[in-house]
């Protein structure tokens, strides 16, 4: 009977490489997907059965991936080994996280648990300690390795970044951008979220890169009817009208508790007065309260975009609080059906104004690509064109922002006057309390440094735009 050969599933991609133990050349198959740069790989040797380490880098590997052009093979050996595993993906989730190096390390999959990951890196650790592996040069290196893999993903939060953002040995020149870090860094930081809570903004901005990284790697042909509009079959319609449900239900959760937050925190503050008023003319109370909100506000100020949010805040609460009170006060309410008319034309203004930043920074783009296009573009012009898209965006992004934060807080108002859990008489005090603190807050003007600061906050958007536009050009190059 003759001898059995033993098979392997085709072996391209593979490495070749040398026994360390006996010399004998050989290869092994590529993992798949591609580990991080510079991880040390445990092999056997086919030939004495030894177990020794190779250290992996994109270049080694050979051979062509069953169904990818050799085009697309040879960019991805000269790339880096995440552009080889998820193809130049900008914002990873949850599911489909930006690269896998660290979950591969462990031996776990991208959904396991943290007592999962704790399991794996404990059965690692051991294993792989130096002390127990004092003949291996690679073993310390590897140790540490596996225990930054650990204390990432041990951690929700670095988890979640990873996730989204990858490594920092993974990340191009410049680093990654978050919207949210950005949000968080520009307008008014930590101390305005008690007020205003998370930007929804940010989160929404995040989503769409990440939907439309997803849309791109799926590479879909589309179809389009006389008009130039997509016909879509009745099976993907449905499936992406779920999707907006969930998407509207998540996003109205989210809103939800952020108002519930909101709302506790003003009824707090408002309790200073409310709690303590003799009446809604209270002198020596009035006089204390407002000294309160004047020195808060002096605080808040020093955020950055400091004095801008706390126009929009007590703007709020001023029409909030005035709409209220002239409603209980006047003949039929007339004075509050007024108050609300003229509340209703702020924010038709505001949006107005807000789409006319939106479409005046898309025509800086498109002079921007135009000129660049034609080749006619002097580095001068280039540079002032993108200093006022940098001026133009900051603009939109604030006045956006500006409109989500003003309708949050005008839920939030109504909660707090409308609680019918008190009285009329306590309800009036809040309104009272809201106004003096509305009038606290836009009382606030700039200083002269905030000035200076708010034109140093333009030239970092200006730089990160150049920056980002630069990124993007190197990864269409290397694409």
């Amino acid at each position: 009977m003759n001898s059995v050969i033993n098979s392997r599933p085709a072996s391209a991609p593979y490495i070749a490489t040398t026994c360390s133990q006996c010399q004998t050349a050989l290869e092994f198959p590529a993992p798949s997907p591609a580990p991080r740069q510079g991880t040390v790989l445990d092999v056997r040797c086919y030939h004495c059965q030894c177990i020794f380490s190779h250290t992996f880098y994109p270049s080694q590997v050979i051979g062509e991936t069953p169904g990818q052009p050799a085009a697309t093979r040879s960019n991805s050996n000269a790339g880096s080994t995440q552009d080889f595993a998820r193809k130049g993906r900008k914002i990873g989730t949850d599911a489909k996280p930006l690269e896998t190096g660290y979950y591969d390390l462990l031996g776990v999959p991208i959904d396991a648990t943290t007592d999962d990951i704790k399991r794996a890196y404990r059965r690692l650790a051991i294993k792989f300690h130096p002390d127990k592996n004092p003949d291996d040069p690679h073993a310390e290196e590897r140790f540490k390795e596996i225990a930054i893999a650990y204390q990432t993903l041990s951690d929700p939060a670095l988890r979640k970044k990873y996730n989204e953002f990858g490594s920092k040995e993974s990340q191009p020149e410049g680093g990654f951008v978050d919207p949210e870090e950005v949000f968080g860094a520009m307008f008014g930081g930590e101390r305005f979220i008690p007020i205003i809570g998370h930007i929804s903004l940010a989160k929404d901005m995040k989503a769409a890169l990440q939907e439309a990284d997803e849309e791109g790697e799926e590479n879909r042909p589309v179809q389009r009817d006389a008009k130039g509009r997509e016909i879509v079959s009745p099976e993907e319609k449905a499936k992406r009208d779920e999707k907006a449900r969930k998407v509207a239900a998540e996003k109205a959760a989210v809103r939800k508790e952020r108002v519930d937050k909101l709302v506790e925190n003003l009824e707090r503050k408002l309790s200073l007065f409310a709690e303590s008023a003799t009446g809604p003319n209270d002198p020596a109370v009035t006089q204390s309260y407002k000294q309160i909100c004047a020195l808060e506000a002096e605080e808040l100020k020093k955020e950055s975009y400091g004095p801008e949010l706390l126009q929009a805040i007590g703007f709020v609460y001023i029409a909030k609080s005035k709409h209220f009170l002239a409603s209980s006060q006047t003949l039929f309410g007339i004075g509050g059906w007024v108050h609300n008319v003229q509340g209703k034309y702020h924010v038709f203004s505001e949006t107005v104004s807000t789409l006319r930043s939106a479409i005046e920074l898309k025509q800086v783009f498109e002079q921007i690509q135009a000129a660049e296009a034609a080749g006619n573009l002097p580095p001068d012009e280039k540079r002032r064109l993108e200093e006022q898209a940098a001026e133009k965006g900051v603009q939109a992004l604030f006045k956006g922002t500006k409109l989500e934060i003003e309708s949050v807080l005008r839920e939030t108002c109504d909660r707090v006057l409308e609680d019918p859990s008190i009285s009329r008489a306590k309800a009036t005090l809040r309104a009272v309390a809201m106004q003096i603190l509305g009038e606290a807050f836009m009382s606030v003007k700039k200083d002269a440094d905030q000035v200076e600061g708010a034109s140093e906050e333009n030239e970092y958007v200006r730089v990160e735009t150049k920056s980002s536009r630069k990124r993007d050009s190197q990864r269409s190059a290397n694409a």
